[in-house]
C-alpha cells in the first residue's frame, strides 16, 4: 500500500506541480505526519522533492524532474488515478487511457 500510495504522490506532483501536507493527506487519507514520512522516503529514494513553508507554499519537484517510467503518456499517467473505477474513468473522458495503463 505504501509503494502504491508514494508513486502515487509522485505522479500526483508531477501533474499538479504543488500539493500541501493537508491537500495530500486528504487526498490519501492519512495523517499529515504520514505524508511528512512518504515525502522523506521519495527524497532519500532520490526523488528531487522540496517543500515551502507559509501561505502559498507546499511540496513540489525540482523543475523539470521527470519520473522515468516508462510506456505511459501523459493521459495514461493522469489515468492511473482512476483504475478500478472505469465508470469514472469514462465520465472523465480518460476511460480509454485508463484501460491502457
Amino acid at each position: 500500500m505504501r509503494a502504491s500510495r508514494l508513486l502515487s504522490i509522485l505522479i500526483l506532483l508531477q501533474l499538479r506541480q504543488r500539493l500541501t501536507a493537508d491537500e495530500l493527506a486528504e487526498e490519501f487519507e492519512v495523517s499529515v505526519r504520514t505524508v511528512y514520512r512518504d515525502i522523506d522516503a521519495l527524497s532519500a529514494a532520490g526523488v528531487p522533492v522540496y517543500g515551502d513553508r507559509g501561505p502559498g507554499g507546499g511540496f513540489q519537484l525540482l523543475e523539470g524532474y521527470q519520473t522515468k517510467l516508462t510506456g505511459l503518456d501523459a493521459s495514461e499517467a493522469e489515468a492511473m488515478l482512476l483504475i478500478g473505477l472505469p465508470g469514472e474513468a469514462q465520465a472523465m473522458g480518460l476511460g480509454d487511457a485508463a484501460a491502457r495503463a
